[in-house]
């Protein structure tokens, strides 16, 4: 899982569609961008967002930005439209102000109760991301969610490892 940026480009009523081309053949040869999704530009650091924001600054053409996470291949998301989306190249981003990612502690609670707790959780998980056999399962739930999750952990005894940015 990899931190990223988004930043959506804001066309102008007025401009001539050879501007709209300017800018972007300015940022193909100024920002190495990740990946698209529509008037979204995605990229990988806080460099490129920076030199990303300039060019669309000077354009007048820079819209909302926003902290993305990156999901790996094997994250199981029921319905990414509720807290991110699927780029045109196919890579699955959040929006990491919308999710809260953690893991559950497979050493607290008993099986029957870490069991209950994950059926629980089930109910309002947005997502799962599986790891190498003695890794932890990654559960996203919306962030508003939060309290809730740990107050099911604490009713089975099952400790959680809420994950921060940035996760790469």
């Amino acid at each position: 899982m990899r931190h990223m940026y988004g930043i959506e480009l804001a066309i102008p009523a007025g401009k001539m569609p050879g501007f709209y081309a300017q800018v972007i053949h300015k940022i193909g040869d100024h920002v190495n961008v990740f990946a698209r999704d529509k008037l979204l530009f995605i990229v990988e650091n806080e460099v490129e967002r920076d030199k990303l924001a300039a060019i669309l600054q000077k354009s007048n053409m820079l819209g909302d930005s926003f902290s993305l996470l990156l999901l790996p291949p094997q994250a199981v998301i029921d319905e990414v439209g509720d807290i991110g989306f699927v780029t045109e190249n196919g890579h699955t981003l959040v929006y990491a102000d919308q999710v809260t990612l953690f893991t559950a502690d497979k050493d607290s609670g008993s099986p029957d109760d870490r069991w209950a707790a994950a059926e629980q959780w089930k109910e309002h998980v947005k997502g799962t991301i599986p790891q190498a056999d003695q890794e932890d399962t990654i559960y996203l739930i919306d962030s508003n969610l939060t309290e809730l999750a740990e107050g099911i952990a604490k009713a089975y005894k099952v400790k959680l490892r809420f994950l921060t940015l940035p996760l790469s």
